[in-house]
């Protein structure tokens, strides 16, 4: 804990930074929030999803979903940007293949989604608000949550650096991390509630220290692995589960750090000086 104040430091900074970076560069929005088109042709033969990428990517097409069916029917979805015109043209160097239907997915449809994918955030994070509320105490909740909006921030703002494109698998993801986070928190607070119970008369701040020490390995290893099998996905998935992994890279290391970090600083300091607590 006498670390604390160089991490708010660094964390401020990461924090700042990722704001700045989404005000200034954006997020490269993916069809589910911008609308575009969709495209639906029928194969004369079977044709695989790999070669039908291969072949977008090649014409130039970056920002599209594709999928197939049955009776060698693929469904083509381009972001509002893309030209239509490259897409139908590179599927005629896939084979023969007859054009189903082509039709625009307008705005609201894609508005629906993005209020979706906001109320699924917020709602998960009043969940988490309310729980810890419960299980611990307000304060607590508080400090769990300051950490937790640290973690969704800087993983958006990597979004924002990189440019990799988000759809709603990819929030998805983030609300995963944001949980994958919070579990680590808990398992800390859990024991500082054990430590508060079994070492009364000792000060919070030791107990904050004796309790992250005592759940560190357990914290560092669970990491480790869930790191390096995010890491291999994100490396050998391909486009479209890289940009679904990279939340978990980069939220992985960053929701680590902030509950050996912050959490439970956050606590002591709020307890310190806003409740004036004497806690230390």
């Amino acid at each position: 804990m006498k670390y604390r104040y160089y991490s708010y430091v660094f964390s401020l900074l990461f924090v700042i930074l990722s704001l700045l970076l989404i005000s200034w560069r954006g997020l490269n929005l993916g069809l589910d929030f911008t609308g575009g088109t969709l495209i639906e042709v029928r194969f004369d033969s079977k044709v695989s999803l790999g070669e039908v990428r291969k072949g977008l990517l090649k014409a130039g097409i970056e920002a599209f979903q594709v999928q197939d069916t049955a009776q060698n029917t693929v469904i083509l979805r381009l972001r509002t940007d893309e030209p239509k015109d490259k897409a139908l043209e590179a599927l005629k160097g896939l084979g023969n293949h007859q054009l189903v239907r082509m039709e625009s997915i307008g705005g609201v449809i894609s508005g629906e989604l993005r209020n979706k994918a906001l109320w699924a955030i917020l709602t998960a994070l009043l969940g988490i608000l309310i729980y810890l509320a419960y299980r611990f105490e307000p304060v607590w909740a508080v400090g769990a949550i300051l950490a937790l909006a640290h973690d969704v921030i800087i993983v958006i703002g990597a979004y924002s650096l990189t440019q990799f494109e988000i759809s709603l698998d990819v929030i998805a993801a983030v609300l995963i991390v944001a949980g994958y986070s919070v579990t680590d928190t808990v398992v800390v607070f859990d024991r500082i509630r054990e430590n508060l119970r079994i070492r009364k008369g000792m000060e919070l701040k030791n107990i904050i220290d004796l309790s992250i020490n005592q759940t560190l390995s357990r914290t560092i290893m669970t990491s480790i692995t869930t790191f390096v099998v995010s890491t291999v996905l994100f490396v050998i998935g391909g486009p479209a589960l890289s940009k679904v992994m990279f939340a978990f890279v980069v939220g992985v290391v960053v929701g680590t750090l902030s509950s050996i970090f912050v959490a439970s600083a956050f606590v002591l300091d709020i307890k310190r000086m806003v409740l004036k607590e004497a806690v230390v």
